[in-house]
């Protein structure tokens, strides 16, 4: 107990200690939202990185760049959590606090005496006490401490790297805990809704598609029969809102028993291209600029075309609904780094952006849901987003949405072939 969680570099690692007043206040840090740390907190934690080397070093290893201490402070309320949770945080952490008491009291003392900018350039004395042949780590990878002061005279206790009460360890594994059974229910959850679906789709498909299937084909051979104009048009009306219907249905299809993909070879950027065309005529007249920015290069994937082109086109429709006129809409296509936190595999990434009103948190948390309302985000009733989500997991990829800094931001991974 009593440890921050493992510093990295080049396949070495070291611990940093914690003391009893900085477990007080991380715990405290824990108990509230990560990404959203009030004044208060930051305040507490900016003046603590003031008088606690370690803390302050640690802190220095999550960030990047020149930061005062509140920002500093900021960056370790964010990134703390996951760093806590991550599976090899505290593996082979040293059972043994003691026989480093001394060497770490006189690195406090040392330090007390030494600017707070200056520590960061002297962490690899904190890191050597727990692993004298850690190799050092570069010194751009660490953010430096904006603050020319020296450190006040220290206020703690002089024990003050003894045991606290903070138990790290045991906090990571109740964490990664409870991750798993959030992980599980997701997936529970997502199945029953599915399953709920699908019987809900097939009692649709026989007792609604018949009849609309009727509806159609009655005003089809109305139309064949009666040469006015005005009849006609709302006879078509008839049978277009027959077909939007029955498309609805088999949407819910779709989403809850969809069909295998046909994997195939083709050029991602070609798609993008083609979608652009096929969008040119309905936003002709609304001054909706829809831009292609994929690379010169050719992005071959490995993919059903036909899935992945009506994946692209439900979130074109999705950005062009949600702007209705006036502006403009973004489709990137590249190959980028895992898509996963420690993944090894290379990823495709679609990338749709519009310059439309954004998207509330509601509309973010339930946009996948089928008929959810986002109207408030501009978006429609509908699962076209579902389609999206289905089609990503067939070929064992995600999707997300999220707000820009205008407007919305929908991002398709799904993985990329293997390089010959």
């Amino acid at each position: 107990m009593s440890w921050l969680p493992a510093v990295w570099s080049a396949g070495g690692r070291t611990w940093l200690p914690l003391s009893r007043r900085a477990g007080d206040i991380v715990t405290a840090v824990l108990a509230r939202v990560p990404n959203s740390p009030d004044a208060k907190t930051v305040d507490a934690i900016a003046e603590q990185l003031r008088y606690d080397p370690p803390l302050a070093i640690f802190s220095a290893t999550l960030a990047r760049g020149s930061l005062t201490r509140q920002a500093l402070a900021v960056a370790l309320v964010k990134q703390l959590p996951p760093a806590i949770a991550s599976g090899d945080a505290f593996l082979g952490i040293p059972l043994d606090r003691q026989i480093f008491m001394s060497r770490w009291n006189e690195l406090h003392d040392s330090f007390m005496e030494t600017p707070v900018r200056d520590w960061t350039r002297r962490a690899a004395e904190w890191f050597g006490v727990t692993a004298p042949n850690f190799p050092p780590l570069a010194t751009d990878s660490m953010a430096t401490i904006d603050d020319d002061s020296p450190a006040p005279p220290d206020r703690d206790d002089p024990r003050r790297y003894d045991e606290t009460f903070t138990d790290f360890p045991l906090l990571a594994r109740r964490m990664r805990r409870l991750q798993s059974l959030s992980d599980r229910f997701s997936q529970s959850l997502g199945d029953v809704k599915r399953g709920a679906v699908k019987q809900f789709a097939y009692g649709l498909s026989h007792e609604i598609n018949n009849p609309l299937a009727n509806i159609s084909a009655r005003a089809q051979t109305l139309m064949r029969s009666h040469d006015d104009e005005g009849l006609r048009r709302n006879l078509q009306k008839i049978i277009d809102q027959s077909m939007r219907a029955h498309e609805m249905v088999a949407d819910l299809m779709f989403y809850a028993h969809p069909p295998s993909p046909v994997i195939t070879s083709f050029d991602l950027t070609r798609v993008a291209m083609e979608l652009r065309q096929q969008f040119t005529e309905s936003v002709e007249g609304r001054n909706i600029e829809i831009a292609v920015a994929c690379p010169d290069i050719v992005v071959d994937v490995l993919a059903d075309r036909s899935m992945m082109l009506e994946a692209m086109r439900a979130l074109v429709r999705n950005s062009v609904e949600a702007i209705g006129c006036d502006g403009q809409i973004e489709i990137a296509c590249q190959i980028r780094g895992s898509a996963t936190p420690g993944g090894n595999m290379n990823f495709v990434e679609v990338t749709v952006a519009d310059s439309g009103p954004g998207l509330s948190e509601a509309a973010r948390i339930h946009a996948f849901d089928p008929y959810f309302s986002g109207r408030e985000a501009g978006r429609g009733l509908g699962v076209g987003l579902c389609r999206v989500e289905r089609i990503a997991t067939l070929h064992g990829g995600r999707v997300s949405l999220s707000s820009g800094l205008v407007g919305c931001v929908a991002k398709l991974w799904f993985p990329a072939p293997a390089s010959p």
